[in-house]
This record gives C-alpha cells, structure tokens and sequence, in this order.
C-alpha cells in the first residue's frame, strides 16, 4: 500500500467517524438544533399537541401548520433561564402525565374536548386536579403558561397572519388621487 491510497482511507475513515453520530434515524431527535433545551421528539410531539389546542386549525390554519411549536422551543431556549427552562421541559413530562391519570391514554391520543380539559384543569386556579396545597403539577402549570404566551405571539408574527390577515399598509395608506366631487347643494 502507497502512501496516497493510506492517507486517503484514514481520511475517509476520520470524515466517516465524525458524521456517523448525525446519521440516527431515532425518534427521539427534534427537528430543529436547541442550544440549552433537552428536549426529546416525544415532547416536541407533545407541545406540537398542546399548542394545536390553544389555536386549532379552523378555516385558518392552526398552531401545528404553521409549527408554531419550533416558535416555542427556540423562544424557551433563548429567552428562559435555565430553572425556567427545567420546568418546561418539567412540564411536558406532567402534562402527559396528568392526561394518563385522567383519562388513561396519552396526551396525542385523548379527543380535542378532552385535551382542552386536561389543560384547563393544569391551568385553573382551583379543579379536581389539584389542590390548594398540591403541587404536583406546578411545572405543568409553568409549562403551559410560557407556551400559552409563546404560542399566541408565534401566531400573531407567523407569516400567515402577518401577510393574508394583517396586511401592512405602509402610512399613511393607499392614496386615490383621482376622486370625482359631488357638489352639496
């Protein structure tokens, strides 16, 4: 073997090593690189559900068309301290949880009115979820609040709303230079 046809193998073999970790097909990756936030594609499919409950898909689209849940994860990665961000991620885990003591299936497979029950009973003051002095869902509670706030702005910034909803108008409007007058008598 010749030195050329070495040194090219070990260059092969070097470059094969490095992108070998970025070529699993497991489900638990999530979509979109996250510099501080651990969280895994169940939860990402869990927040995609949560968010599609806040806005659902009507005759516009909803949170999950437009992935109003990347707006959220990269919001909590950037703008939360990390105590804020281990409690939601906290918080997916509860909200599942909460889901499974209810009604015995998982978040993603419970009906609409049975996901906007789960999270009203997280997020109410009082319910048969939680009492004055439990605090087993205070992450779900934190959770659901930040992605409620994430999700509502996500929306109203999305390029949907912001070009077929909300058109800008640039100030002061359209100008109609050509007006016929109506004399008043």
């Amino acid at each position: 073997m010749d030195r050329r046809s070495a040194l090219r193998n070990m260059a092969l073999l070097g470059g094969g090593l490095l992108l070998a970790p970025s070529c699993t097909v497991s489900e638990e990756r999530v979509s979109i690189a996250l510099n501080n936030l651990n969280v895994t594609g169940r939860q990402e499919q869990l927040l995609s559900e949560v968010t599609e409950t806040f806005i659902p898909t009507t005759d516009t689209p909803g949170a999950q068309a437009l992935n109003i849940h990347h707006f959220v994860l990269v919001m909590v990665d950037d703008c939360r301290n990390e105590q804020d961000q281990k409690a939601f991620v906290g918080g997916l885990d509860q909200i599942e949880q909460a889901a499974k003591d209810r009604y015995e299936a998982s978040f993603s497979s419970c009906t609409a009115s049975q996901k906007e029950e789960v999270i009203a009973g997280l997020m109410g003051d009082q319910s048969e979820m939680q009492s004055a002095t439990d605090n087993t869902y205070q992450q779900a509670r934190q959770c659901l609040s930040m992605t409620k706030r994430y999700t509502i702005q996500g929306f109203l910034q999305s390029e949907y709303v912001m070009t077929n909803e909300l058109p800008y108008q640039l100030v002061p409007g359209h100008f109609n230079g050509c007006v016929p007058l109506e004399q008043k008598t």
